[in-house]
């Protein structure tokens, strides 16, 4: 391959115990920023995946509330708990003669 280079120019290339050292320290070094670049980019998916889910929960939550709402103020209805009274209890409207209006004075 360097066929044109002398054997002498091949074998020049030496590295001392301390530029080893920097360099493999600045590799190391280079790794962990990239690793934690990465591990934050994946943990915020994992958080944006995480958040869409609750979202969809609190949807589905907030749609139940709101038809037990309007079912509980279907069943408070005047109008329903007469006709109940009327018909599983046997209440009916009081007679004339059966009312007494009371008078308070102060």
């Amino acid at each position: 391959m360097f066929k044109w280079l002398p054997k002498s120019k091949k074998n020049q290339f030496h590295v001392t115990t301390r530029e080893y050292r920097v360099v493999l320290v600045a590799v190391v070094g280079l790794m962990i920023v990239a690793m934690a670049f990465v591990w934050s980019n994946v943990r915020l998916v994992g958080l944006a995946y995480e958040y869409q889910a609750l979202e969809k929960i609190q949807r589905s939550l907030l749609r139940e509330n709101n038809l037990l709402h309007v079912e509980w103020e279907s069943l408070r209805s005047l109008d329903r708990v007469q006709l109940l009274a009327k018909n599983k209890i046997g209440l009916r409207e009081p007679e004339s003669r059966q009312i007494v209006t009371v008078f308070l004075k102060k």
